[in-house]
């Protein structure tokens, strides 16, 4: 009897998770919409706030539209949201860098996104900062109001 309700606790336990794929599907839906870079430090260093006026970026569905002044870039991400922390690549769709993959980490909450990705682009981070010497860009974006 006590095996019955250990697997009936288990299964009610793995029934209440959401799978892989559907955490990604709630992270892409999340990722909608505009966003303003609002910080972004690199080894420790912020970049200036009159650099960061010029940065944006647009998502649909997985594609993205990156936009930093008169440079611009296209391409699609894939989500690995069940991963802690959580994992994108960003797969560049154009240009120079057409099928170059970025690992980047994330978190995201309400209208506030931020990735963490090394900037030799060797590994994926394995936490969202930039410290120095860690060779981690870490940004910060908000989502723009309509």
């Amino acid at each position: 009897m006590r095996w019955q309700v250990a697997v009936a606790f288990v299964a009610a336990c793995l029934l209440g998770a959401d799978s892989p794929d559907e955490a990604a599907k709630k992270d892409i839906e999340k990722w909608q919409g505009a966003w303003r870079a609002v910080s972004m430090v690199k080894d420790g260093k912020s970049a200036p706030e009159g650099e960061l006026t010029k940065i944006k970026l647009i998502v649909k569905g997985t594609d993205y539209h990156f936009q930093n002044g008169s440079f611009s870039e296209h391409g699609s991400y894939r989500f690995n949201a069940s991963a802690n922390p959580k994992e994108l690549d960003i797969v560049v769709g154009e240009g120079a860098d057409k099928g170059k993959i970025y690992k980047v980490v994330y978190s995201i909450e309400g209208d506030q996104l931020v990735i963490c990705v090394e900037s030799a682009n060797k590994n994926r981070p394995k936490e969202l900062s930039s410290n120095a010497g860690s060779g981690n860009v870490l940004e910060t974006w908000r989502r723009m109001k309509p």
